[in-house]
């Protein structure tokens, strides 16, 4: 089967967020399992991806950079917006065109049985490429909420010409038919087996007990600040606790404002900031707890390996994937606010056993998003969606 895997709404491949993870990581699978594959993106020539491609893999850049729409159409969408007025977002076609007439001059059309698209970039342009001959699978990578019910009506009637919309979490199907007009399938993120000797222990004694929280530094999403504030309402009972946070910073005045809190606040400096980590598995393997704020997820990648290692996690009740990843009270805790999320650190902060229990419950319940299970379940929607198009 040939297949090419289009994502053109990240900002640059050579990124260390799960979507460009996920990305490689699909084509890698897709030509480990005897597929031919394209993958496709649009950055500017020359930049190198940040996760490495199985050499099998046809890398394809189209080399445009960051397309500039003319300042018309932006002024044009803006007052659409603002008037509440259902028109073509100028824009969105305007880069639609520039990066379909990339892709023609660069791959035959003629090659390809299906196309998987990882945003509504992608979308829009594989409709127009296909034009109805070659099926279409998108890709929900957050909460139905963030990706899909923010679509315009006229967005949502271009989502709705795919072949298939593939979603991450069981209870978002039903979310995602109530704004789209086609089928709709739950295929989750894939979580890697751990090896025991990468297994946190939470039996051993230490000197120091680390919580880690591993995302973006960001106020809208990951909300990294909000488990400092917990953490530390009872950090000086427990002097021989740290909470190690990691990731980019893509707030810098968001980041500020955490550093202002640390340093009136951690008055023991048990709160420590330690940049983008190469080797997560490593960082969670010496944890004892996992701290994730989130206010939504599609299928939250970080969370998931902190759980496959064994780790106990307290997340937010409200968001999105996270409140169905964690199981409240068997491999964590589900808070109602910040007090909440502070009660139930301290809960795990203060009896290890649980802790050994919760985790060894994390860890099973990961086992259902292994390798295997998942891309057999993506052979069968593949093979779905080709048949189905060579018998219409």
């Amino acid at each position: 089967m040939n297949i090419a895997i289009l994502c053109f709404g990240i900002s640059s491949i050579s990124n260390v967020s799960g979507t460009e993870k996920v990305f490689v990581e699909m084509a890698n699978q897709f030509c480990q399992r005897g597929a031919s594959v394209l993958a496709v993106w649009n950055d500017q020539p020359g930049v190198v991806p940040y996760y490495p491609f199985l050499p099998e893999v046809s890398q394809i850049n189209l080399g445009l950079g960051k397309i500039k729409a003319p300042i018309f159409y932006k002024v044009l969408r803006e007052v659409s917006k603002g008037l509440h007025l259902n028109l073509v977002n100028r824009v969105d076609a305007y880069k639609t065109k520039k990066l379909c007439q990339a892709f023609k001059k660069k791959i035959n059309l003629s090659e390809i049985d299906v196309m998987i698209c990882y945003e509504f970039n992608s979308i829009m342009v594989a409709n127009q490429l296909s034009n109805g001959k070659i099926p279409v699978i998108a890709m929900c990578h957050n909460s139905v909420e963030n990706q899909i019910a923010s679509l315009t009506p006229l967005q949502r009637k271009e989502a709705s010409k795919v072949t298939a919309y593939q979603v991450l979490i069981p209870s978002f199907v039903d979310k995602a038919k109530k704004f789209l007009n086609t089928d709709i399938y739950c295929i989750p993120n894939v979580v890697k087996v751990i090896p025991d000797n990468l297994v946190a222990d939470l039996s051993h004694c230490k000197k120091t007990y680390k919580i880690i929280m591993i995302g973006r530094i960001d106020s809208h999403q990951k909300r990294p600040l909000i488990a400092i504030r917990a953490f530390l309402k009872n950090a000086s009972r427990f002097s021989n606790w740290q909470l190690h946070f990691y990731g980019p910073i893509t707030d810098s005045d968001y980041k500020k404002e955490i550093d202002e809190y640390i340093n009136v606040h951690d008055l023991r400096h048990q709160v420590i900031y330690k940049g983008i980590t190469d080797m997560p598995l490593n960082v969670l393997h010496d944890a004892d707890i996992f701290a994730f704020p989130s206010a939504y997820e599609g299928f939250p990648l970080a969370l998931a390996e902190a759980n496959s290692v064994g780790l106990p996690a307290v997340g937010f009740a409200t968001a999105p994937a996270v409140n169905e990843l964690i199981k409240d009270k068997v491999t964590g805790f589900l808070a109602t606010d910040e007090d909440d999320f502070a009660r139930k650190l301290v809960l795990l902060m203060d009896n290890k056993a649980l802790r050994v229990q919760m985790g060894k419950e994390a860890r099973e319940e990961m086992k259902k998003y292994s390798p295997s299970v998942v891309w057999g379940q993506w052979d069968a929607l593949l093979q779905k969606v080709v048949h189905k198009k060579m018998d219409e």
